[in-house]
């Protein structure tokens, strides 16, 4: 899945100063299998191979969470709720639960700052042939990049990148809901 997401990311996408990564849900968190930081800013937060980060606050980890019914996400956070990274990062699961249904209506999850103050994530989830979500794919930005390039631009890259991936690995793009 990181070689095809390296692949097509570079074959297809312009999204000048981003950074991009792909990332595995485990437990309560995702963990970082590829990144690609932004060299425009160097003093932007860092994603690293084998970094791990609450789900809760990540753009991934809400994509996965997206996918799962409110009953699911209050169990996977039934014992403990991870600390803020940030004065934005939701604070519990009810609030988790919302912002979460933010990102069905959407069709995209988004974190706002909730990671790092000044960053702003778009994700998504890749599919393999079970039509199952077995990766997210995310672009990071500074959060007031974000309007400059277009929300609409940086939803409908991802979105093709996904498909393409997903795609490539069996999935059935017809009965995915919003991918």
């Amino acid at each position: 899945v990181a070689d095809e997401f390296r692949a097509i990311w570079d074959e297809t996408t312009d999204l000048p100063g981003a950074t991009i990564t792909l990332s595995v849900m485990n437990g309560v968190d995702v963990i970082y299998v590829a990144a690609r930081n932004s060299k425009n800013h160097p003093s932007f937060f860092e994603f690293t191979i084998g970094k791990r980060l609450p789900a809760a606050f990540t753009a991934t980890g809400k994509a996965f969470l997206m996918q799962m019914p409110d009953a699911e996400i209050r169990r996977l956070f039934k014992t403990k709720f991870p600390e803020p990274m940030t004065r934005k990062s939701v604070r519990n699961v009810d609030d988790l639960i919302r912002e979460v249904q933010k990102c069905r209506n959407l069709g995209l999850a988004i974190d706002d700052e909730e990671v790092s103050e000044g960053m702003r994530c778009y994700g998504t989830t890749v599919h393999n042939d079970k039509n199952e979500p077995i990766a997210g794919i995310a672009v990071s930005l500074p959060a007031e990049q974000s309007p400059a390039i277009g929300e609409n631009r940086i939803i409908e890259t991802l979105t093709f990148v996904a498909r393409r991936i997903s795609q490539r690995l069996g999935a059935d793009l017809s009965s995915l809901h919003r991918l």
